[in-house]
């Protein structure tokens, strides 16, 4: 486990415990086991799935799906292979919200954070929007979490 996946766990369950029973405890947090090629608009399947509170990420298909209407934060993490460049999006509802890119250089990663307000049901995912199609394994990360049912 890298550093940047304990620091998500760890700032889940903080804001849980300051929550306290009030608020569901939901988020997830989750990388990729192995290097991935992506082809044009691919979401990115995480598969290593670190937490998966309230149970909304689905490692099938690389996507969060809201169980609780609220304020949520997502981030996200990338990793090119070797010197390219790769720009991958979070995406709601198949509307890109945020671009996140790898620097040109070796062992550059990118990442980004976002607080949105969801529905029940709304879908949030990370998926290849330009540049390479190459990503190092453990290197990237999807994760979120509820801070506030207040919306």
């Amino acid at each position: 486990m890298n550093k940047a996946n304990v620091i998500a766990t760890l700032v889940i369950v903080s804001t849980v415990i300051q929550q306290g029973l009030t608020i569901p405890a939901i988020g997830f947090s989750a990388v990729l086991s192995n290097d991935t090629h992506l082809g044009n608009d691919d979401a990115i399947k995480y598969d290593n799935v670190l937490t998966n509170l309230g149970n909304g990420y689905d490692k099938w298909c690389g996507h969060f799906v809201v169980p609780t209407k609220g304020l949520y934060v997502f981030s996200c993490s990338v990793m090119a292979t070797n010197t390219n460049t790769i720009t991958v999006g979070i995406i709601k509802n198949d509307k890109s919200v945020l671009p996140v890119s790898s620097a040109n250089s070796p062992w550059e990663t990118s990442s980004r954070i976002v607080v949105l307000s969801m529905d029940k049901g709304d879908r949030v995912w990370v998926r290849r929007l330009a540049h390479d199609r190459n990503i190092q394994g453990h290197y990237n990360s999807f994760s979120g979490y509820l801070i506030s049912t207040e919306t």
